[in-house]
């Protein structure tokens, strides 16, 4: 569970002698003693806010919201995604979505997005002092919610975890509006998929019609074992996803140089292009998954067809 900043109540700050104007200055200014607000009445240190990572401030502003709404409310959506460490497609700046009885329900606003589908004590999580959806609920929301792209991922990443498919089936309400569209994501789901970007891209090649490909196949060659993201045996095509993570962070590199891990990933490369079999290898940015005229030309010109013509962006 990924946890939050230390949140300062403005209770506790009136109680130190801090009123609401000095609290509104402190919100405007910079350096030591800024506070940055995180909720109605909830505020963090600037400094802690500063270097925390986009989740972990996103994290906060849910435990300062839920905080205020009372035991019946319980973080759903993307904001139990956040929680539950999982990654979400279209990153953090998002509203908080927490699910409540019917009888504390209001309009959303900006911040605040409300939800009433009942949570039953067995998806009901408490975690230091909030409550949060399970993890199978929670993809069950997310797929219900009709954003396919977004519900694989999550779900791929709760698969890896360990959960089963059939503890994410069993939390789709038989008679919910868009169960034929979770329906889809779990049958697309899959805990193979290594990253959010190669979870995306097998949703993005379902769109185009493109054959589904063998995930992770190990090749053994020159005495080494490579695993590939996706190969495509029919053509004899490697689909490599491509980030910029594996060069900039330190838990990728192995205590590589930037310098050192692109001349193993070139090396990797070379012998890929011996496997038997094999004709090419397509390597593939996470921006280049957006662009879906694009990458249907890149595709096709390997000679994989894409029986689906793109009619949206992967944005969409």
């Amino acid at each position: 569970m990924d946890e939050p900043l230390p949140i300062l109540r403005a209770s506790q700050m009136r109680e130190a002698g801090l009123d609401p104007t000095t609290l509104r200055r402190r919100t405007r200014m910079d350096g030591p003693g800024r506070l940055v607000k995180v909720g109605p009445n909830a505020f963090v240190r600037g400094d802690l806010w500063d270097s925390a990572g986009p989740r972990r401030q996103y994290v906060t502003r849910v435990h300062a919201r839920l905080g205020r709404l009372g035991v019946g409310a319980a973080a759903s959506h993307v904001s139990a995604v956040a929680i539950h460490g999982l990654p979400s497609l279209h990153g953090w700046e998002a509203p908080v979505h927490a699910t409540v009885p019917e009888s504390m329900y209001r309009q959303r606003t900006a911040d605040l997005v409300l939800h009433t589908r009942a949570v039953p004590e067995h998806e009901r999580l408490d975690t230091g002092g909030l409550s949060v959806t399970t993890l199978p609920r929670t993809v069950s929301d997310i797929a219900l919610s009709g954003d396919v792209r977004a519900a694989v991922v999550v779900a791929d990443a709760a698969l890896r975890r360990g959960t089963s498919i059939e503890a994410l089936r069993s939390t789709v309400p038989p008679l919910a509006r868009a169960r034929a569209v979770a329906a889809r994501v779990l049958d697309l789901a899959d805990g193979r998929s290594g990253s959010p970007a190669e979870s995306l891209a097998r949703v993005v090649f379902h769109e185009l019609g493109v054959t589904a490909p063998v995930l992770q196949q190990e090749f053994e060659v020159g005495g080494r074992r490579f695993a590939v993201d996706f190969w495509f045996p029919d053509v004899g095509v490697v689909v490599e996803i491509d980030g910029r993570a594996k060069y900039t962070q330190a838990r990728y590199r192995n205590g590589r140089t930037p310098t050192e891990v692109f001349v193993d990933e070139k090396r990797r490369h070379e012998l890929l292009l011996t496997v038997p079999g094999g004709r090419t290898i397509v390597r593939l940015e996470w921006r280049g998954l957006f662009d879906l005229d694009a990458l249907a030309l890149r595709l096709r010109g390997v000679g994989l067809a894409c029986a689906v013509r793109p009619t949206r962006s992967a944005r969409g």
